[in-house]
């Protein structure tokens, strides 16, 4: 063969060697090649590479991995020449040529063979390079499972082979890790999250898959036979912690979302369909799993909505205040109002706040809802200063969700100040906790309120779970009674024992030294039944409907019912 025969057959190695590929198989299958072009002119009779890494989170262990990258028909030595190196995982590779039968190189051949082996090597360490940076990328490597990109193209798979609808998709939150991380270090927290991904995979198929988004949200992909199992799996986990020094055992359960995938066309509407589900899942807020329809993903959509117009709509000043008259009970004189808010849309339509409040509350912006409405009732009452209007205390609502906030009282009073009112005009009305641990933070909340002047009430009291346990634990100027226990009213049917509750409900107020208030009073019934029963306030329909600013401004000047 001429050298420049040769020299292409080099070329071509060199090239094939280079060649990107998608795959280790891809790698081998042109190192095939490429050897095939020159072991007649090498008299090389077969090549290996050997493999051997520690298992890693990354992999598991690779011992003595052997594959043959290129084999003659001919009879071949048993002595090999060597080259090897060290892995970017803390391996080794190790090339082996073999002769053909009766052939040995010379020096010269050897460093020839070196340097093409060199090449080879080097193709593989990009290789496992890639692998391991594949995996880095699709794996979620505390709990060594597939993480969102992972599974996005384990579903990928799954669409191009055509069996996507042969599963149900899952999405869901795992219950109680917000106590594991409270009670353990954050190392063994983790230990506890990798023994509750080990029970998650028990029982799942090779075609199965579950990941991990983050936290403690997980996805996966069951076939459908095994649905029901895999959600038994997952309402009810068990785990038993032990190290050293701490054996605990911790229950888990799951809020679960899962859809039918029939006639998805690409991962991005698969797990538009799960989280939909799944936030359908948190709305309800019970055991039940939830699965995908058309009307989950549209409420969903139009959560979405609200909350961005609601963002707008802060801006250009869309929320109206409207102010809820207080009278006294007795001399039936106007003594305050409740700040309440409306939004009124740029084409004049009025969304009731019932179909927008519960959206921000959930979301966390009804937050800046609460401020909103703090700073028109500051800017309303400094004009009512300034023009020497009679003056009344307004109460405004703080959502639970304040309570995370460490600044609230400094926050609240540094809007009252930038209008200049006297602390003594501003109620700020704190919602009933469903939660007694929370009713700690609120004591707390309310004493520095009470210190700056402010008052405070609870609203809707009797609808929380510990009604009487928060009585003993806070300190609040003014009970607000929910207007499910007013008797004589829409919710009640039972009189008798409606007026033994609400009774007993104002005497033991009264005797802990609290005003007060009755809402969704509507009738003169009512009324003359709270006043008989010592409410020291009435809001409601019977005197008066919440009112826009100007009126509420009119009533100022008339205030006697």
């Amino acid at each position: 063969m001429s050298e420049s025969h040769l020299g292409d057959k080099l070329l071509r190695f060199f090239e094939l060697i280079q060649e990107p590929v998608r795959s280790k198989e891809e790698l081998v299958e042109n190192v095939r090649t490429a050897l095939d072009g020159i072991a007649e002119q090498k008299n090389i009779g077969k090549v290996t590479i050997c493999r051997s890494a520690p298992e890693s989170k990354l992999r598991a262990q690779i011992e003595n991995q052997t594959e043959v990258l290129y084999q003659s028909d001919s009879s071949i030595e048993e002595t090999a020449t060597e080259l090897s190196f060290r892995t970017g995982e803390g391996g080794t590779a190790v090339l082996s040529y073999f002769p053909v039968k009766g052939c040995c190189w010379e020096e010269e051949e050897q460093h020839e063979l070196m340097l093409l082996g060199n090449m080879i090597l080097w193709a593989f360490r990009l290789e496992i390079m890639g692998e391991l940076l594949q995996r880095m990328t699709t794996m979620d490597l505390a709990g060594e499972i597939p993480n969102v990109a992972g599974f996005m193209g384990y579903l990928g798979g799954a669409l191009a082979q055509g069996r996507i609808e042969n599963y149900i998709g899952f999405y869901f939150n795992t219950h109680n890790f917000k106590y594991v991380n409270k009670v353990l270090s954050h190392q063994k927290a983790d230990g506890v999250m990798w023994l509750y991904i080990r029970q998650l995979l028990q029982g799942i198929h090779e075609d199965e898959c579950v990941a991990r988004l983050g936290g403690d949200n997980f996805v996966a992909l069951i076939r459908k036979e095994n649905a029901d199992a895999f959600i038994y799996r997952i309402s009810d986990v068990n785990v038993k912690y032990k190290d050293a020094t701490l054996e605990k055992n911790f229950n888990f359960g799951a809020t679960i979302g899962a859809a039918e995938l029939n006639g998805a066309q690409n991962p991005g509407e698969i797990m538009v369909r799960i989280s939909s589900a799944y936030q359908a899942a948190r709305q309800k807020e019970s055991k039940e799993v939830v699965y995908y329809s058309e009307d989950i993903h549209k409420e969903i959509m139009r959560r979405k909505e609200v909350i961005a117009d609601f963002h707008r709509g802060v801006v250009k000043q869309e929320f109206e205040v409207y102010y809820q008259p207080k009278v006294n009970t007795q001399s039936r004189h106007l003594c305050g109002a409740e700040a309440l808010i409306r939004w009124r849309k740029p084409d004049g339509g009025l969304i009731p706040p019932m179909e927008f409040i519960p959206i921000l509350e959930k979301d966390g912006s009804i937050c800046i809802l609460d401020f909103y409405v703090l700073d028109k009732v500051c800017a309303f009452l400094h004009r009512c200063i300034r023009e020497n209007r009679p003056l009344y205390k307004i109460s405004v609502n703080f959502s639970k969700r304040h309570i995370e906030n460490p600044h609230l009282v400094s926050e609240i009073v540094a809007v009252v100040d930038s209008h200049k009112v006297p602390h003594e005009w501003i109620e700020v009305e704190l919602t009933e906790s469903e939660d007694a641990k929370d009713y700690i933070v609120m004591s707390n909340l309310i004493d520095k309120l009470k210190a700056e002047g402010i008052s405070v009430s609870v609203d809707d009291f009797g609808t929380g779970y510990s009604s009487l346990n928060m009585l003993k634990m806070i300190k609040t100027d003014i009970l607000k009674i929910d207007q499910s226990l007013i008797p004589f009213g829409r919710y009640n049917n039972d009189n008798q024992k409606d007026c033994i509750m609400f009774e007993s409900i104002v005497g033991l107020a009264k005797a802990l030294g609290f005003q007060v208030v009755a809402e969704g009073v509507e009738t003169l019934r009512q009324y003359e039944y709270m006043r008989d029963a010592g409410c020291d306030m009435i809001q409601g329909y019977y005197f008066d409907k919440p009112l826009p600013m100007d009126e509420y401004l009119n009533r100022l000047l008339f205030g006697q019912y």
